[in-house]
């Protein structure tokens, strides 16, 4: 796969002041398979690089919907990245891959039969994650300096194999945990430890 990165733009968040760049990601016969945005650091650099992939969650970063830690993550990133250098890469990736309407049908299972995700997904005969890391993996070999590595900010153990295998050098892969005080939010971080093996502790110390 290639990427192709559009020249920066400004960007102002609550985190505060960013460098975003439109991203496109090719295949080997030069179609775009995937799409997404580049948030990078103005004012500092870190090393290892400090490096959030997100995938899109309409419902809770555009409907602030509580059920999930997404937009959590999201905003977490995007202060950690402000602060200590690195960048966020966001991808429209709906049910981690699946699309928004296989993400409404999915849900409406999960709702009537009280079933976690994988369950869900494997009702519709569908992986409990479709993601695939190769397109993130082209964006960082276009940025990253020969030898470079990443530090990942991720609880998703797969994300972590994924890119290693695609030759991205991870140095560590550091948990982000976030809403664990949110009950909902909890029960959700508990069926990614239970059925996509996520990076979950069974507790978290109190504040």
């Amino acid at each position: 796969m290639n990427a192709s990165i559009s020249m920066p733009i400004r960007l102002t968040t609550r985190a505060g002041e960013f460098s975003a760049s439109h991203v496109v990601v090719q295949d080997v016969t030069g179609s775009p398979v995937k799409e997404g945005v580049l948030l990078q650091s103005l004012t500092v650099e870190s090393e290892p690089l400090n490096v959030r992939i997100q995938s899109s969650c309409l419902f809770s970063e555009s409907f602030w919907a509580t059920d999930c830690d997404c937009a959590l993550q999201l905003q977490t990133a995007l202060d950690l990245i402000a602060a200590k250098g690195g960048l966020v890469l966001y991808f429209y990736e709906e049910g981690r891959g699946v699309g928004l309407a296989t993400k409404f049908e999915a849900m409406r299972l999960q709702q009537l039969h009280d079933l976690d995700t994988r369950r869900a997904y494997e009702c519709l005969n569908l992986a409990p994650d479709a993601r695939s890391y190769s397109a993130a993996a082209a964006v960082l070999k276009k940025i990253l300096k020969p030898e470079g590595a990443i530090r990942l900010w991720s609880n998703n153990r797969d994300k972590e194999a994924n890119l290693r295998r695609e030759g991205i050098n991870v140095s560590e892969r550091v948990r982000l945990i976030c809403g664990w005080n949110i009950p909902a939010v909890r029960r959700y971080l508990m069926d990614k430890r239970t059925a996509l093996g996520h990076d979950i502790p069974e507790s978290m110390p109190a504040n």
